[in-house]
């Protein structure tokens, strides 16, 4: 018997840490056809395993370097997958003990920040994650759909080799601009296309998915967009529904053509498009704005600070702020005061022993970091101290974005 560790698992013990990922999300046991495809997925040495008293494997995790756009700038971030502990070992600390080891690796690797999706939300605010983007569905009514402006440009349906290869040229284009957008790998595009078999049971159903791009006037392909269809009939009147996995738009232009032509589609009585931003202006294209609907408003990104300054000095900010922020974090990882001088032009951040204007718990400071969260409104939830008056107002001001930071997929 030893006492209960953590340590990145070696490579044959990549179908187990697999077995424990399927357990712990109540997904059906892996092949082995399932593990090879991983191997070339995963960095084995970011995949992180914890191991009970009698040394068995109880839980996992695993997390990738990945650029992350935030407002003006991207920083490095570790992004965080693939988390799960046994049934059995519950309420143990293993949870504890892989997010600390993780964080700590990334802290080593020189990742300013951590980012997530929680599967549960009251779990990752222990380890100094902040809900830092929401995500939402939209679904629309074809029947009552009608566009306030005449369609453009040309979409057409394509093979899903030409889709992966193009979407991953679009996106690219798109997510240096788009705050709360990670890096995507050219694996990710081929799975999402139908193109790369990861053997998940998912495999057929992106395959057979219709693919289709949307060409503005000069040719160029600017919107992608990847569906399945539903050709229910009700009382012999068509009632059938389209629902997109990934719809990726460089202009709101051909997100809208794109929507058209979805709600174009004969015999399609509704369109759904998952992990949509919340401000998606989708609906005041339309003639009816009831027409669609914002639905399943969550959650989606959580950001954990690690580096203040060089997290705080990434971004660029809507308006001139200087202030003085402490910052709470039990873990001791981002704890200290910092001042941030910022503005459109740049930032700058560094420890400071001057009294705080602000104080926040790490949390606070993720939930803000992208724009997500008004400063004010964390305020408002008991999350933040102002010590200045004008001090949460400013730095609402500085921190907010144009449009709501979101990530098109989750990882």
């Amino acid at each position: 018997m030893t006492a209960p560790a953590v340590r990145p698992i070696a490579p044959d013990e990549l179908h187990r840490f697999l077995d424990v990922v399927g357990t712990a999300f109540l997904s059906p046991p892996v092949t082995p056809a399932a593990v090879e495809a991983r191997r070339s997925l995963f960095d084995i040495e970011r995949c992180l395993a914890a191991f009970d008293a009698r040394g068995r494997m109880c839980g996992v995790a695993r997390s990738f370097a990945t650029p992350l756009t935030v407002p003006g700038g991207e920083v490095t971030a570790s992004a965080v997958s693939s988390v799960g502990v046994l049934p059995t070992h519950r309420r143990q600390g293993h949870l504890t003990r892989l997010m600390r080891h993780h964080l700590d690796d990334a802290v080593e690797r020189g990742e300013p920040v951590a980012v997530l999706i929680a599967a549960e939300y009251p779990i990752y605010g222990r380890y100094g994650y902040g809900p830092a983007t929401e995500a939402t569905t939209l679904r629309v009514d074809t029947r009552a759909a009608s566009w306030l402006d005449e369609p453009r440009g040309e979409v057409e349906l394509v093979d899903g080799e030409t889709f992966a290869k193009v979407v991953e040229e679009l996106y690219d284009r798109i997510r240096p601009r788009t705050p709360g957008h990670i890096g995507a790998s050219t694996q990710r595009w081929q799975v999402l296309a139908g193109v790369l078999d990861v053997h998940d049971g998912e495999h057929e159903r992106r395959r057979n998915a219709l693919k289709a791009l949307w060409r503005d006037g000069t040719g160029e392909v600017q919107g992608a967009v990847t569906y399945t269809v539903d050709g229910t009939w009700k009382a012999n009147r068509p009632a059938g529904k389209a629902h997109a996995e990934l719809l990726v738009a460089a202009t709101p232009r051909a997100e809208v053509e794109l929507l058209r032509y979805l709600t174009s589609i004969d015999w399609i009585a509704s369109v759904g498009v998952a992990l949509r931003p919340v401000d998606d202006p989708a609906p005041l294209a339309l003639v009816d704005g009831r027409a669609a609907q914002l639905v399943d408003r969550s959650d989606h990104t959580w950001v954990r600070v690690l580096d203040v300054p060089a997290a705080l000095a990434a971004r660029r900010y809507a308006t001139p702020v200087s202030l003085v922020l402490e910052v709470r974090d039990p873990a001791g990882l981002a704890a200290g005061r910092y001042r941030l001088d910022a503005g459109p032009d740049g930032a700058d951040c560094a420890p400071t022993t001057a009294e705080p204007d602000l104080t926040a718990g790490v949390g606070a400071l993720g939930a803000a970091y992208l724009g997500g969260h008004t400063w004010r409104r964390l305020a408002d939830a008991g999350w933040v101290d102002e010590h200045r008056p004008g001090a949460v107002a400013s730095a609402s001001a500085a921190f907010a974005t144009a449009r709501a930071p979101w990530c098109a997929f989750t990882f």
